[in-house]
């Protein structure tokens, strides 16, 4: 019956050899073993993050895409802060410039800007939204490489930058190259692009530029879907561009103007 109480006979012997306690002294033993496991992984993985080469220098940055921002709880049911909206219906391949676009100066360089494909947020120290769409992709290959050249190269290494060695080694070498005071690496001009794969989750695009001299170059850029925008990809050398190659416009698309 409920509330019944069952009695049990007592147990000779000494309270050691009771299967009472030696249960309890089982579990005990259980749960200091568990936590002496916990502290050794966690001891081990905070060793390994403090020591990874490239990452004390992004320590503490915080922005709209990053762990820390109250936006990284508040997104949508396809992965995207609420601040960020854009028309991601086209994914169709590029045959011409989008018709909204105009041209803005970025750190070192004049870059894309589109109305509809991004970067549409600009007012965070980043420039960032992209349209989840080839275009979107072509404007983010434009616009990030550029932004690490500017005052706030740390923020976009951490929030725009796809993280691992690779990331790292990008961290290590700008900071040398700031501590040398280089001379302004700006590219001369932008003048078409092309897309050599586009897929859901990653792209590569191939930019046009136009050298002092009047000659084209060409470089690659590739960028994945990471947290709900598009984030460049650097090579393994850390570099975000691969090596430039001569080039002509043809099977190009040319920016106008």
């Amino acid at each position: 019956m409920f509330g019944a109480r069952r009695h049990t006979a007592p147990t000779d012997g000494p309270f050691y050899k009771q299967r009472g306690w030696l249960n309890a002294a089982g579990f005990l033993a259980f749960l200091v073993t568990m936590s002496l496991v916990a502290f050794a992984m966690d001891d081990g993985e905070t060793a390994e993050s403090s020591t990874a080469p490239g990452r004390e220098a992004l320590a503490g940055i915080s922005g709209p895409l990053s762990p820390g921002d109250p936006q990284q709880a508040r997104r949508s049911p396809g992965g995207r802060p609420d601040t960020c909206r854009t028309d991601d219906r086209d994914t169709a391949q590029p045959v011409a410039a989008p018709t909204d676009v105009r041209w803005k100066k970025l750190a070192t360089d004049m870059v894309p800007i589109s109305t509809s494909a991004g970067p549409l947020r600009t007012d965070t120290g980043t420039w960032w939204c992209f349209a989840h769409t080839p275009v979107g992709a072509v404007l983010a290959a434009h616009v990030i490489p550029v932004q690490m050249e500017g005052a706030a190269w740390r923020t976009v290494a951490e929030q725009q930058i796809v993280p691992g060695e690779p990331r790292d080694r990008l961290v290590e070498m700008k900071i040398a190259a700031v501590e040398a005071e280089p001379e302004n690496g700006a590219i001369e001009r932008f003048t078409g692009f092309s897309v050599a794969s586009y897929s859901e989750n990653a792209a590569v695009i191939r930019l046009l530029v136009v050298t002092p001299l009047g000659g084209n170059l060409s470089m690659s850029v590739s960028v994945r879907w990471r947290e709900g925008d598009w984030k460049v990809e650097p090579q393994d050398d850390g570099s975000l561009y691969s090596p430039a190659k001569k080039a002509t416009p043809n099977n190009f698309v040319l920016w106008e103007g």
